[in-house]
């Protein structure tokens, strides 16, 4: 089944084979004694999080623990508390009477629940007072430090090995605290031996320097592990293999929707639920429609997630907007984007450095968009852009009258799967709505009566004005046709007669 809104693992897990051996062999080596780290870094909603809760299901032997720096009201130390309690917890979870990072999230009686827990008084001194500790100290750096040990010295009187992956982990170099926290987290972690450290996060400068700068305290700790889009073959597997029961998507489909976005799975998750929404068998105007849903609509929910990763980038400045705007189109140098902004190219490389990861420098020193589905909702947004997808997943005639109408004013969708309606086309200016059939062919055009009568009643229905449009498989002309000036017979025969010279005109 398809999950978008929580990471997966099990039967559900696809792809991530290279990644999934490379932290299998971390684990390995935390069980001989040589515990390492590893720095996960790729976009949000990458798969980070599915890896490790991946990695906890396959190694049942080692205690995987993951916290979140965004948990925590804001970044700060007090994270490490948290993970500390999200230890004692799984550590201890057969003999805790409950659990006791709840206890002290509610403020309970903590010593109340240690001292009713068998085998806690077996542990060393030192552990026992750290634990209780947990639900009362202040959060400074010397009790940060006791935190930051605590998972090796309980892992060490358990006889047990523990994993420690803390997401969104650049986070921490931006605390406000008075001194910077890494070098305290990096000399505490250098001791242990019983416990290896997963860091993942999405802001991949950020997280890069941290870790591989080399002035920062964890230079040459850290593997560094990219986790970017599946491969084709894997995106397509996902597609079809997450289906629910008796709503499958075949291959080729599958194929046409990778081609279009891309291997993100947080993308393909998103349109696999929507195009399995409606009842199967599933055709190209299902692709067509579940896409326009999903990422081509003001609602919809990829077009709200890259809406928020835009505001939050951008915020109020009309050059950082430019400048995006400018890579959407494809990879630019500076001085091209800095003509599209009429800035300097100084002021140009400075607006492209402050977009951070949502861009990156190529080998020959161009810029371009990291997320080339940004740049395809970045082009819809724009005036006329709602031909955007029609030039993506449709054929050649509905890009052509689809570019014709935008610069018209209109907004184009392809007609919404649940109507089953017999348009190709829909474009809306002001009230108006007017439906269109798409044919590739040189006048006349020839239609069964059965296929015209069903497009005058659909627009009879729905109240629409609606059209023919031929595209000429020549040179590309597109005209518009009027049903009413058509010849009827066996069959219905548009031609010359049924031209619009001026649509505009003709709807008023």
């Amino acid at each position: 089944m398809f999950q978008s809104s929580q990471p997966v693992h099990g039967d559900a897990f696809h792809d991530r084979a290279s990644e999934l051996a490379r932290l299998e062999a971390f684990v390995a080596a935390l069980r001989a004694g040589a515990a390492r780290w590893i720095a996960l870094i790729g976009p949000r909603k990458i798969g980070k999080t599915s890896l490790i809760v991946e990695l906890s299901r396959r190694a049942t032997d080692v205690a995987v623990i993951a916290v979140d720096t965004q948990e925590v009201a804001q970044p700060s130390l007090e994270v490490f508390r948290l993970c500390a309690l999200r230890t004692v917890d799984r550590l201890l979870a057969g003999a805790l009477p409950r659990s006791l990072e709840i206890a002290v999230a509610s403020q309970d009686d903590v010593d109340g629940v240690l001292d009713a827990t068998p085998g806690f008084a077996a542990l060393p001194e030192r552990v026992r007072s750290t634990i209780r500790a947990l639900g009362r100290a202040e959060m400074t750096d010397d009790f940060a430090r006791l935190c930051l040990d605590l998972p090796e010295r309980l892992a060490e009187a358990l006889e047990r090995r523990v994993v420690i992956a803390i997401d969104e982990f650049q986070e921490l170099a931006t605390t406000g605290k008075r001194a910077d926290p890494l070098p305290l987290v990096r000399s505490t972690w250098q001791r242990h031996k019983r416990v290896g450290y997963v860091v993942s996060g999405s802001g991949r400068t950020m997280l890069e320097e941290l870790v591989a700068r080399k002035h920062s305290p964890f230079f040459q700790h850290f593997d560094l592990m990219y986790v970017g889009p599946f491969a084709e073959a894997d995106a397509i597997e996902l597609l079809v293999a997450e289906c629910p029961p008796g709503r499958r998507i075949p291959a080729a489909l599958a194929r046409r929707v990778v081609a279009a976005i891309g291997g993100h799975p947080f993308y393909l998750q998103l349109v696999g639920e929507t195009l399995t929404a409606g009842d199967p068998p599933y055709d190209e105007a299902d692709v067509k429609d579940a896409l326009q849903r999903v990422l081509f609509s003001r609602m919809g929910r990829l077009a709200l997630y890259l809406q928020l990763v835009y505001e939050r980038a951008v915020g109020r400045s009309a050059y950082l907007a430019g400048a995006l705007d400018a890579l959407a189109d494809g990879p630019a140098r500076v001085t091209d984007v800095s003509k599209r902004l009429g800035a300097s190219s100084g002021d140009t490389a400075r607006y492209l450095e402050r977009l951070g990861d949502l861009v990156r420098r190529t080998d020959d020193g161009r810029y371009q968009l990291d997320d080339p589905v940004l740049g395809l909702w970045l082009r819809w947004r724009r005036p006329g852009g709602s031909a955007v997808p029609m030039g993506l997943i449709g054929d050649a005639a509905e890009k052509e009258v689809a570019t014709h109408l935008a610069r018209l004013g209109f907004e184009l969708v392809y007609q919404a799967r649940a109507s089953r309606g017999a348009f190709d086309l829909l474009a809306l200016r002001g009230t108006t709505t007017l439906a269109l059939q798409v044919k590739r062919s040189a006048l006349p055009l020839r239609f069964e009566r059965a296929a015209w009568q069903r497009m005058a009643a659909d627009a009879d229905r729905f109240g629409w004005r609606w059209v023919v449009a031929a595209v000429d498989p020549d040179d590309g002309a597109v005209r518009f046709l009027d049903p009413g000036a058509v010849r009827r017979g066996k069959e219905i025969r548009v031609g010359d007669a049924a031209v619009i010279e001026h649509v505009l005109e003709w709807l008023t």
